[in-house]
C-alpha cells in the first residue's frame, strides 16, 4: 500500500516538473492547468519561495511548515499527519522553481487500535455464537447417545423387544443405534431360544418322571406283592430312566457346544473307512435295512473320526425310524474343490417343505404323533449340526412327502 501510493506521488512530480520546464510563461494559470491524478495536491514556488500555485486547501499550513525546511532528493518521502509529500527542483533557463507534492495517506499504524476493537468486538461476538451453537448442537449430537443409554437401562429380560429410535440420518452416531439395536435383536433371539429350550427340556423330562413316579407309587401300594406286575415295572422304570438318562447326556453335549468347551480332535483319514465302519455297524444292528456307500479311496477328510461317525449314527437312525417297511440308505462321498460332499439319501416318508429349516432346531418334531411311536428326544440333528458347525463345515436337508430325505454335508479338506 505504502509502495504503491509512493509511486503515484513520484510519478505525478515528475510530471509537474516536466511541464514546468517546457512552459513559456509560468504563472498560477498554467500550472493550474496540469492534468493528474485524482487526490494529488501540490504547490508551485518560486527561487524566492513565493508561492505561484497551491491547490492544497486545507493542507496549506502543512505545506507552509515545510517551505523552510530543506527540499528532499527526488524519491524521498515523508509521512505526516496522514499525508504522504515529496519535492522536486526546476531549474527554468536559470530560474529555480520548486515543487510539493502531497497525498492523503492512511497508515495502517494510525488504525491499529481501531482494528482492534473491531476484532475484539468480533471475538466477543464469535464466542457468543460458538457457546450457542455449540450447545445446541452438542445437545442434537449427545440426544442419540441419551436414548442409546437409557434404553440401555430399560432392558431386562422382560423388555428385549426396546429398541432406539434414530432420526434416519447416517453418520457415526446412527450406526451406533444400529448396532446396539441388532445386538439387543440378537439377545432377544437368544434368550428366546434359551427359554424354549428349558420349556422343551422341561417337558422332556416331565414324561419319564411321570411315568416313572406312577409305578413306584403302584409298587409301594400293591404292586411289590404281584410277581408279573412287579416285573412289568421294573423294565419299565429301566426303560424310563435309560431314556432319562440320554435325554440329560444329550442336554449336556449341546450345553459343551454353547459353552464352546466340546472337544474337537482333528486328523485326516480316508471317507472310505468311516463308511465302511458305519454300514457294518449298521447292518449287524438292523435285518431289514439295505445301506450302501460309495467313496473314492483316496478321497480324504481332515476331522474327528468319532465325532463325524457320531453324525452318521444320528442320521441313519432317523432314516431308519422314519422309512417305509424295508429302509434303503445311500452314503456317497465327492471332492469338489477344497470341500468334501458328503451325502445321505433315504426312501422315507420325506419331511414337509415348511420343516425344512427346522428339522436341526432342538425338540423339533415333525410329526409328534408319529416321535410317540419312534421315540426320540428330538436332540439328534440338533447335536449334528453342532458337531458339524465345530468343524467349520455346514448341513442341510433335502426332501418331499413320500419320496425320501437327502442330507447334505460340507467339510473342508484344509487341514
Amino acid at each position: 500500500m505504502v509502495k504503491d501510493s509512493e509511486a503515484v506521488i513520484s510519478s505525478n512530480a515528475d510530471i509537474i516538473s516536466s511541464y514546468i520546464e517546457n512552459m513559456k510563461i509560468i504563472d498560477s494559470k498554467n500550472v493550474s492547468s496540469i492534468n493528474l491524478s485524482a487526490g494529488i495536491y501540490y504547490i508551485v514556488y518560486d527561487e524566492n519561495k513565493n508561492i505561484i500555485y497551491s491547490n492544497t486547501g486545507n493542507l496549506i499550513l502543512n505545506t507552509e511548515r515545510r517551505q523552510n525546511k530543506k527540499l528532499r532528493n527526488k524519491d524521498s518521502f515523508e509521512k505526516l499527519n496522514g499525508t504522504l509529500s515529496t519535492s522536486r527542483v526546476v531549474d527554468v533557463k536559470g530560474k529555480i522553481y520548486y515543487i510539493f507534492v502531497t497525498k492523503d495517506f492512511e497508515d495502517i499504524g494510525d488504525k491499529i487500535g481501531y482494528i482492534a476493537e473491531i476484532l475484539f468486538t468480533i471475538s466477543i461476538l464469535g464466542i457468543i455464537v460458538s457457546l450457542i451453537s455449540g450447545n445446541f448442537l452438542s445437545k442434537k449430537l449427545l440426544r442419540p447417545i441419551k436414548d442409546i443409554t437409557k434404553t440401555a437401562k430399560e432392558i431386562t429380560s422382560k423388555s428385549l423387544s426396546k429398541r432406539i429410535v434414530t432420526n434416519g440420518a447416517k453418520d457415526e452416531i446412527s450406526d451406533l443405534a444400529d448396532t446396539f439395536n441388532l445386538m439387543i435383536e440378537r439377545l432377544e433371539v437368544d434368550f428366546d431360544n434359551q427359554k424354549r429350550f428349558v420349556s422343551d427340556a422341561s417337558h422332556e423330562l416331565r414324561t419319564p418322571l411321570a411315568v416313572i413316579h406312577g409305578h413306584v407309587n403302584m409298587l409301594y401300594r400293591w404292586g411289590k406283592n404281584d410277581t408279573e406286575q412287579l416285573n412289568k415295572s421294573l423294565i419299565t422304570l429301566k426303560s424310563e430312566t435309560e431314556n432319562m438318562n440320554k435325554l440329560i447326556e444329550n442336554l449336556l453335549y449341546l450345553a459343551k457346544g454353547d459353552n464352546d468347551v466340546l472337544s474337537i480332535k482333528k486328523e485326516e483319514f480316508q471317507i472310505a473307512s468311516l463308511f465302511k465302519e458305519i454300514v457294518e455297524e449298521t447292518q449287524l444292528s438292523y435285518s431289514n435295512v439295505e445301506i450302501t456307500y460309495y467313496s473314492n479311496p483316496q478321497v480324504k477328510v481332515y476331522a474327528d473320526f468319532s465325532k463325524l461317525k457320531q453324525v452318521m449314527r444320528i442320521l441313519i437312525d432317523n432314516s431308519i425310524k422314519f422309512s417305509k417297511d424295508s429302509a434303503q440308505i445311500m452314503i456317497n462321498s465327492e471332492e469338489r474343490g477344497k470341500e468334501v460332499i458328503i451325502t445321505l439319501t433315504d426312501n422315507g416318508i420325506g419331511i414337509p417343505k415348511e420343516s425344512l429349516s427346522k428339522i436341526f432346531d432342538r425338540f423339533y418334531r415333525v410329526d409328534e404323533s408319529r416321535t410317540k411311536t419312534t421315540g426320540g428326544t428330538g436332540l439328534g440333528l440338533s447335536i449334528a449340526k453342532q458337531i458339524i458347525l465345530y468343524h467349520g463345515g455346514t448341513i442341510s436337508a433335502e426332501s418331499k412327502l413320500g419320496e425320501g430325505t437327502k442330507i447334505n454335508i460340507f467339510l473342508s479338506q484344509l487341514i
